[in-house]
Formats: C-alpha cells, sequence, structure tokens
C-alpha cells in the first residue's frame, strides 16, 4: 500500500515537474498557435489543388500533352482547358502558363517536351502579352523558379500536400481575416486545376494599382528582339515537325492594352507578320472585352467567356481550312 502511494506520488511530482518545465511550456503553447493558425487560414475549405502540389506537378510534367497553352500569369488565369477541349475536337489539352513568365529559350524547349512525341495532331497555342516579350534573366518568373525545386521538395509537396500547406508560413493578418473575413479590404478565391488553370475571382476589382505597376515595368524593361527571335525561331522548327502553332494577344483592360500599345514598345502589326512569316497562324479575338480582377488578370467567369470565344475562333479557321483544300 505504501508502496503505491510512494508511487502515485513520484508520479505526481514528475507531473509537475514537467508542467513547470519551460521548455515542455514552450513547445505547448507553440503546439497550441501552430493549430490554431492552421485552423484560421481563409482556405480551409478546399475546392482544387494544394497550391504547392500544383505547382510540383506542373513544373514535373513531361510528354503528357497534344495541345499546350503558353505565355505568362495572364494565360495561367485566362485559358480553361476544359472549356477549350468541349469546343475544339482536341484531348489532353494542358494549360503551361506561369507567373512573370516570358519567352527564354528554356521554356520554350520545355514546351515542346511536353507533347507526347507519337502524336500525330500537336498544337502549342501561344498566348502573347507584351511582357512575356521583354527580355528576361535566368531567374525571373514562376517558371524559372520552380525548374530549381529538388526532387525532395517536389515529392514532399505531391505527396504530404495537406501538412506542407497546413504549415506554410501565415502573417498575423492573414489570420486574423481568416477568423473575421469582414475586415478584409478584398476577398480572393483561387481554385488550382489539374489541368493547369488557375480560375480566380476577387472583389472589389481594382485596375489603377496594376497598370501604375506595369508602367513602371515597362520604363525599365521594354519589349525584346532577342525574345521575339525566340519565339519565331520556335515556331519554325515546331511548324517544320507539323506542330500546328496559333497565336493570339491576351487580353487585359482597356487602360492596360493602350499602356502596353504605347510604353512597352510592342509593335503588334509588325509581330504578327513575323509570327506568320515565320508559319504561325495568327488568331483575333478582341482583347478588352472581358471583366478583369487587376486590370491584367481575367475573372474566373470572364476566363470562361474568353477560352470559349478564343476556341471558336480557332476552330472556324480550321473549318475554312479544310473547306479551301
Amino acid at each position: 500500500m505504501r508502496s503505491e502511494d510512494s508511487e502515485q506520488r513520484s508520479a505526481r511530482i514528475a507531473m509537475i515537474n514537467m508542467l513547470c518545465d519551460r521548455t515542455f511550456l514552450t513547445l505547448l503553447l507553440s503546439t497550441i498557435l501552430v493549430a490554431c493558425m492552421g485552423a484560421l487560414r481563409p482556405d480551409k475549405t478546399r475546392v482544387g489543388m494544394y497550391p504547392k502540389e500544383y505547382w510540383a506537378k506542373k513544373i514535373g510534367w513531361k510528354h503528357c500533352a497534344n495541345v499546350i497553352l503558353t505565355g505568362d500569369s495572364r494565360t495561367l488565369m485566362a485559358l480553361s482547358p476544359t472549356k477549350i477541349k468541349k469546343i475544339l475536337n482536341y484531348d489532353k489539352i494542358y494549360n503551361y502558363g506561369f507567373g512573370g513568365n516570358w519567352y527564354s529559350v528554356e521554356y520554350l524547349q520545355a514546351v515542346e517536351d511536353l507533347l507526347r512525341p507519337k502524336e500525330v495532331n500537336k498544337v502549342i497555342i501561344m498566348g502573347i502579352s507584351p511582357h512575356s516579350l521583354t527580355q528576361g534573366n535566368a531567374e525571373r518568373g514562376n517558371f524559372s523558379e520552380l525548374s530549381k525545386l529538388s526532387k525532395q521538395e517536389a515529392y514532399l509537396d505531391i505527396h504530404f500536400a495537406p501538412l506542407v500547406n497546413f504549415f506554410e508560413p501565415m502573417s498575423f493578418r492573414d489570420a486574423l481575416e481568416g477568423l473575421f473575413p469582414s475586415i478584409a479590404s478584398s476577398h480572393t478565391e483561387q481554385i488550382y486545376m489539374p489541368d493547369g488553370f488557375v480560375a480566380v475571382h476577387k472583389t472589389p476589382s481594382n485596375r489603377r494599382n496594376e497598370v501604375k505597376r506595369y508602367r513602371k515595368i515597362y520604363e525599365k524593361s521594354q519589349v525584346s528582339d532577342q525574345t521575339i527571335d525566340n519565339v519565331t525561331r520556335f515556331i519554325k522548327k515546331w511548324t517544320k515537325e507539323n506542330i500546328k502553332v496559333y497565336g493570339f494577344l491576351l487580353p487585359s483592360c482597356s487602360e492596360m492594352y493602350e499602356l502596353e500599345r504605347k510604353v512597352s514598345g510592342f509593335n503588334q502589326k509588325e509581330f504578327v507578320k513575323l509570327f506568320e512569316a515565320s508559319g504561325g497562324i495568327w488568331v483575333e479575338v478582341n482583347p478588352v472585352r472581358y471583366e478583369s480582377f487587376d486590370g491584367s488578370h481575367l475573372q474566373d467567369h470572364a476566363a470562361m467567356e474568353y477560352s470559349r470565344d478564343l476556341a471558336m475562333a480557332i476552330r472556324e479557321i480550321e473549318e475554312n481550312t479544310i473547306n479551301d483544300n
């Protein structure tokens, strides 16, 4: 009996000592805070893929497509392969747009490597924005950053996506807005699709800041003849290999369109001549009639409209080509 009391007393003392230990208390408090912060994430109700899972899978794509949509973040958020597939008679369509992207040789080669080697009908649909034709350095843009992703990091991002997302750093403000959504000045919903498209809805929309930001960008970096040469060289190579290449001007608001026309150094008429002389087919779709949430990127419903209109324009070109033959 006494031995039992002694053991219980020792256990209580050990428990008290543990509870008084600063290291244990710090770990306990940290665990509680991490759990609380994770619970306050604004994206608790998930639709689509986790962001890091999405990017790790996308940068690892190889020999999986017969139609590829290329370009920068405007392509990323404007073109839905699912919507395009309903109109064009193509399978395996992937959106290979990346934020801050430009048409570097490395990116264009990666685009080519996405095509399935034995596929008969290969198509590359190139989204052109003046920003995608500026001369970037090797470190610029999401494509360049993700190309450096190690196999170990990619494995974790793909196979442990919920855990990686839970421990992703988040500011106190993000947590506060997760708890009290009404205090946020804007609300953004992003859905990362397995086909490479990112559907975005933001309220309220704000064109002014993005237009001002791009003005500063183009004052420092103009459309580059070298980047245009990258594009035309690859188009010549692709068309010789019976890969059909379409090009189009990516949509934006009217203010952004005018800014880029006057300040970026982009001469659309001359570029289209070079594009078509290289073997590409230029597609005309009004770039300023779709709703943008920041003056540069389309709201999710506008992206669906634009995807449909671009696909219908391409289908009309293909039908006319068949009729002419």
